[in-house]
Formats: C-alpha cells, sequence, structure tokens
C-alpha cells in the first residue's frame, strides 16, 4: 500500500534550518541525559564496588528513571516546538492484531538476518549485537529475567522508543518530507543503540516501524509490534538450556514462515514516497551544528561502549 504525500510543505531555507538545529538541541539534551549520564554512572559505580549493583531493583530502579526522565523531556519539548498535538500520534488505527503479528514476524526476521551479518562485521572488534537491551540500559545476563528487567524490555522501552522516535522525531521531520523524516529517523535511532553491531538492524527496525507509523499515523500499532518484537527476543535468551539447542530450528521455522507471509500477499509492503526535494532537505539537517554534535556525541557513546564494556 502505497503512502502518497499530496501536500509537500515548501519552507524556506532559512526556516528549515532555525528548526532543525532546535531538532539537534533537544537530541542533544537526550543523548546527554539518556545515553552519556548513565554510562559514566555505570563506570563510576564499577570504580567505587556500589551496593547498587548487587541490588538488581535499585538498580533497574535508577535506569528507570534516567530512561523515563531522559527521554520524555527532550522530547516533550521537541513535540511543543512542532506543535505536534499528542492526539495526532495516539489516535486509533485500523490494523488488526493479526496484521500486526504479521508485521512483527516479518520485521522480526529482517532484523535477526541482519543482527547476525552484523555479529560476522563486528566480530574482529570483540563486539556482539543481541537485540535485548534497551536505549541507554545496560544489562546483566544474571538479572536478564528480573521482573523489573522484563517490565522495561517489554512494557517501558517500547512506549518511551516508540513516543520518542515514530511519535516525536518522525512526524516532526515528516513535514519536511515523509521520506527524509522516515530515513533520518531510523538513522538517529540506530545511532542511539550504542552498539555498532546492533545499529544495522536497528535501523532496519526505523525504517519498518516508521513505514507503520506513517501508514496508520498513529505509533500505537508500533508499540505493540514492538512490544510482540521484543517479547519474542526475550524468549529466545531465557529458554532452558535443554531446549536452546533447537532454537535455530526455530529460528529457521520463523524465517520460514516470514518467507510464507511475504510470498502469499499476507505482508502488505508500506511505501513511502519519495522526492527530488528529500535530499536537499537531508543537506540542511545533516549540516546543523547542533545536528552534527548529537550525532558526535552518540558515536562516541558507541566509542566508549567499545573500549570500556
Amino acid at each position: 500500500m502505497a503512502y502518497m504525500n499530496k501536500k509537500e510543505h515548501r519552507i524556506s531555507k532559512k526556516y528549515a534550518k532555525r528548526k532543525f538545529s532546535l531538532v539537534g538541541l533537544l537530541l542533544i539534551l537526550y543523548v546527554l541525559f539518556t545515553l552519556l549520564i548513565p554510562f559514566f554512572l555505570l563506570m563510576y559505580m564499577k570504580e567505587v564496588n556500589s551496593s547498587v549493583l548487587k541490588d538488581p531493583i535499585l538498580y533497574y530502579g535508577i535506569y528507570f528513571i534516567i530512561l523515563l526522565f531522559g527521554t520524555l523531556l527532550p522530547f516533550f519539548m521537541m513535540r511543543k516546538a512542532a506543535r505536534i498535538p499528542i492526539k495526532k500520534i495516539s489516535r486509533n488505527f485500523s490494523a488488526t492484531f493479526n496484521d500486526l503479528f504479521v508485521q512483527t514476524i516479518v520485521a522480526f526476521t529482517v532484523c535477526i538476518a541482519l543482527t547476525y551479518v552484523s555479529n560476522i562485521l563486528f566480530s574482529y572488534i570483540g563486539l556482539e549485537g543481541k537485540l535485548i537491551s534497551s536505549i541507554g540500559l545496560s544489562y546483566d545476563s544474571v538479572n536478564l529475567t528480573h521482573p523489573l528487567y522484563v517490565f522495561m524490555l517489554i512494557g517501558v522501552t517500547p512506549l518511551l522508543e516508540e513516543y520518542a522516535f515514530r511519535g516525536v522525531l518522525l512526524q516532526t521531520l515528516a513535514r519536511y518530507g515523509k521520506s527524509f523524516g522516515l530515513y533520518a529517523s531510523a538513522f538517529i535511532f540506530a545511532l542511539a543503540h550504542m552498539n555498532f553491531a546492533e545499529m544495522i538492524p536497528a535501523f532496519a527496525m526505523g525504517i519498518l516501524f516508521g513505514k507503520t507509523a506513517l501508514r496508520y499515523k498513529s505509533i500505537r500499532p508500533t508499540i505493540i509490534s514492538h512490544m510482540l518484537f521484543n517479547a519474542l527476543i526475550f524468549i529466545l535468551y531465557v529458554v532452558p538450556s535443554y531446549i536452546a539447542q533447537y532454537m535455530a530450528y526455530v529460528l529457521v521455522a520463523i524465517i520460514l514462515f516470514a518467507v510464507y507471509l511475504i510470498l502469499s500477499g499476507r505482508y502488505e509492503r508500506i511505501r513511502i514516497q519519495k522526492l527530488r526535494s528529500h535530499q536537499l532537505t537531508s543537506m540542511v539537517f545533516y549540516s546543523r551544528p547542533t545536528v552534527v554534535i548529537a550525532i558526535l556525541l552518540m558515536i562516541l557513546d558507541s566509542l566508549l561502549f567499545v573500549f570500556f564494556k
């Protein structure tokens, strides 16, 4: 199903620069609050052997507050600056649960395949993509099944990330071109994952969920798909050891099922119209100093993850 943007906004370059500079500034706040501060806080707690690290409830509770505050504040300000009513991004949608389940299975298969490829590419520097940790959240495999972590992974993370990236950032940038907004928001979403090995699948995830948000003009379907996605990922990591050897067969079955959904037409591709003006818009966006600083800070955070993980 094609998503046609018949009413392209014609804006001045000066106006776009001002708006994009503000977006970049708020992204800087987001990176500082959600990515860099938690990273250095974790390093400090390890340095002093803080008791917080030994208490999962306190540990994940602190991260919960940081993620909540660090995500909602800058993106709330961005939404207000862009004058996007909350009803506009959370309206009712026509998709059925079956439709969303099909989209989730296809997205899951694409991301798992890209994670496998990405792990091969980044294995030489010791990186591995898991897709199990949310943005800004460091997890310990020992506490992986802790109820608070599960709640954050499957409940909180989809709400925050969909509100921030598909609800606010995508809708803000899509005013200057749907294709531009889609790819720019997916790119920022990928960079925010802190792990180079996870950026490729995260970018694909941002594109697929972004198309769904644009198609249904709501983040409700992407929240549901994101929750299903994270639940599937979580299940893969917590299956009992005596059946873990069979997970390869399960993954193959899911991949074959996804291929069947695509070939049978049950998975409906969503197309976003591309315009020549989107290239110029992209140049203006990525040349804004604040946007460049935000991107560099995300890359810095990823490098810190490489050397101090």
